[in-house]
């Protein structure tokens, strides 16, 4: 009978059509499984910030250098954020720690002002939801303004043992030690995007004792890239599949409000401040360009950054960022 089957016409039309159905699902399913399993869920990401990596830049001032060092990781379940987002296509959370220094142009006699020594380190917690065209990052800051923060330390003991450039005694001198914290927001939109080009706005958000500003700029991608929600320009790389690539140009410029900057400032709720209030630059641009390069489980950055001034008869400050990230199972 199953060799009377096999002969009539018809009845091996059905059959062939239905083992092809079967292999392309198989096929489908195995893709499926496959680009899952692509996506790793940890990630570690090692940065700095320094104006020594500027070419032309003679001296530390103003935000002389940043450290940082992060840990993200994909959740598979929903936390209760989440649920208020059912159109998201992923979303992760991270932890880390930064330590920045901030200096006056110390080798300088031009600036009438001079910016006060700061240092802040801090402890950042964040949970970033991606969707098709945004994404969605909301955090918070904790940690120390002040000599303890270790800041000062850090740079004179480089400058001491690697570069073999002076030692800063003004750190003697910096801004007193206090608890801070901030709660930060940064969204993210595609405006317009094909395939090697995109152009959006970014808008970053603090609230709290040591920053309150808000930024809002426009940005633009030219090269091979991700979506905003799953790409290396916003430290989202992990979301993405181990199998995208991405070789990116990433530059903008945005204007940054600022009602209060405790590095220059002093404690919020002291009575004196180092700098008289008349003379701090509340509105003032900032800039912008970088690469980046992603590749399996490694993304490399490189990045440009200019601001027009802080205060108002201080120039403007060029510092450059490096970054690198690993992703792993």
């Amino acid at each position: 009978m199953f060799t009377h089957f096999l002969r009539n016409r018809n009845s091996s039309k059905w059959f062939r059509s239905r083992v092809t159905g079967i292999l392309i699902l198989s096929l489908i399913a195995t893709y499926s499984q496959e680009s899952n399993k692509g996506a790793f869920k940890y990630e570690i990401e090692l940065g700095t910030d320094n104006d020594f990596l500027v070419v032309n830049t003679s001296t530390d001032k103003y935000y002389t250098y940043g450290i940082n060092a992060s840990f993200r990781w994909r959740l598979d379940k929903p936390n209760f954020i989440s649920k208020l987002f059912s159109n998201r296509t992923g979303y992760f959370e991270s932890l880390g720690f930064n330590m920045e220094g901030y200096t006056p142009d110390y080798q300088s006699s031009k600036n009438e002002t001079e910016r006060p020594y700061a240092g802040w380190s801090y402890f950042e917690f964040q949970s970033t939801y991606g969707f098709k065209k945004s994404f969605l990052r909301l955090g918070i800051d904790v940690g120390i303004l002040g000599p303890d923060s270790q800041a000062g330390a850090v740079q004179n003991w480089f400058h001491g043992h690697v570069t073999g450039d002076r030692v800063l005694d003004g750190w003697k001198y910096q801004i007193n030690n206090q608890l801070g914290v901030n709660l930060r927001v940064l969204y993210a939109v595609s405006f317009y995007q094909n395939k090697i080009f995109d152009f959006y706005g970014a808008t970053d958000i603090s609230l709290g004792n040591i920053f309150t500003y808000i930024n809002p700029g426009i940005n633009f991608r030219i090269g091979k890239f991700n979506s905003l929600s799953n790409s290396a320009a916003y430290q989202n790389a992990i979301l993405a599949n181990n199998s995208n690539r991405e070789f990116f140009l990433d530059g903008g410029i945005a204007v940054k409000m600022s009602a209060f900057n405790a590095t220059i400032q002093g404690n919020k709720i002291d009575e004196f401040n180092f700098i008289d209030s008349e003379i701090i630059n509340n509105v003032y641009f900032n800039g912008q360009i970088g690469m980046y390069y992603g590749s399996n489980r490694w993304t490399l950055g490189a990045k440009y950054f200019f601001s027009s001034g802080e205060l108002n008869d201080n120039d403007s400050q060029r510092y450059a960022m490096l970054t690198f990230s690993y992703k792993f199972d």
